[in-house]
């Protein structure tokens, strides 16, 4: 004999099915998402430079880690469309990530310094502040 369960679901049982399959399905996605964050503070605790000024812009995250990646394996920023900046003497190397980030590098050891934003770029290449 059918029942109309406390959800307003009708059905044979002791619970309401459709209503535990729902709530299996938002516990796998909640599991999901709890495992991807875990993913990102990993990813982000191994980054060489604190990329937290672009937490909220994943892509630019992702290309700013790819670009780190490729230097540190051994391409040399120019060839990441990266150029000296004139105002440091050639002690800074600038390599563009998206259109409105820049990776700053130390120019002899291509040790990377920090991400920073086309204004703070701006800054730093007219010399108003130190990188």
């Amino acid at each position: 004999m059918k029942r109309t369960f406390a959800c307003g679901h009708t059905g044979k049982g002791q619970y309401c099915h459709t209503c535990a399959q729902t709530n299996k399905e938002l516990l796998a996605q909640r599991a999901a998402r709890e495992a991807k964050q875990v993913e990102r503070r990993n990813a982000a605790a191994a980054d060489p430079i604190d990329l937290s000024i672009v937490e909220h812009l994943s892509a630019v995250q992702r290309e700013a880690r790819d670009v780190l990646a490729k230097v540190s394996s051994g391409v040399h920023p120019f060839a990441l469309d990266g150029k000296p900046l004139k105002s440091s003497a050639g002690r800074l190397l600038s390599v563009p990530i998206g259109r409105s980030y820049r990776l700053l590098f130390e120019a002899p050891s291509l040790k990377p310094i920090r991400l920073v934003s086309h204004e703070d770029y701006n800054a730093i290449a007219s010399s108003r502040v130190p990188a």
